[in-house]
């Protein structure tokens, strides 16, 4: 990728969205979605920090800015970070889980591999390639093929969870300005909770899709990240009600 999707114009994002590339997709859509949000509320602090009429909360929305941008960053990182965990579990998918899948001038360089990885795969021997040395090969092969899969799974689901929780931290200071900002822009604050709420329960989907192959090798490591979503959920969801009443 030789142009990060957070830094091609807006037509040209969409253009790509639509298009039959991998990538973007949902997940780079959700953290684009939850950083519309907290760009909303910077552009609210903005609006509100040097009027005299809100010198009281003059403080708190020059921290409510500048932990916005931080977070604006971070989401803005989380477009090309989605993309680029997508396209480590797609090349782990791909990885070979055959005998057959091995080119035939690379059988003895994929054997070493394997046997520097701690497999135990037979010399050949005068017999050639046996049927049980195959077995072998093929055996590695897949535990290889599916530990790589879990490995990347795992990268690829907490780019997402960390989208929800730098948008769960965006809608908490959404919350915190309603009262003690321009209150002519109330209602960009509204948009800007329900675009990070958008991008929280998008965000979400990602995060589940990877769950299956994560807990096949590691069910601890799976349930805690069920826990996560769950938590971020349920406090955004309280967030979001107050805040929309």
């Amino acid at each position: 990728m030789n142009n990060t999707f957070k830094t091609v114009n807006i037509e040209d994002y969409l253009q790509q969205l639509g298009s039959g590339a991998p990538t973007p997709g949902g997940g780079a859509a959700a953290a684009l979605t939850s950083a519309q949000g907290a760009a909303l509320i910077m552009m609210v602090a903005n609006h509100t920090i040097g009027k005299p009429k809100y010198a009281e909360f003059e403080e708190l929305n020059k921290d409510i800015l500048a932990e916005a941008e931080v977070l604006l960053g971070r989401l803005m990182d989380g477009i090309d970070n989605d993309a680029e965990a997508f396209g480590k579990v797609s090349a782990a998918y791909a990885l070979p889980r055959q005998f057959s899948d091995i080119q035939i001038d690379r059988v003895s360089a994929e054997i070493e591999r394997l046997r520097d990885e701690g497999h135990s795969i037979d010399d050949i021997n005068e017999e050639g390639m046996t049927a049980e040395i195959m077995d072998q090969i093929e055996d590695a092969l897949k535990a290889d093929r599916q530990a790589e899969i879990a490995r990347t799974s795992v990268e690829a689901a907490e780019a997402p969870l960390a989208v929800m929780e730098d948008s769960l931290s965006a809608l908490r200071l959404a919350a915190t300005m309603k009262g003690r900002s321009n209150r002519m822009l109330e209602s960009d604050i509204y948009v800007a909770a329900l675009s990070l709420a958008a991008g929280i329960k998008s965000a979400k989907y990602n995060v589940e899709a990877n769950l299956p192959a994560i807990e096949k090798a590691d069910p601890d490591c799976a349930s805690s990240m069920r826990l996560r979503v769950t938590r971020i959920l349920a406090e955004a969801d309280t967030i979001t009600s107050g805040l929309l009443g």
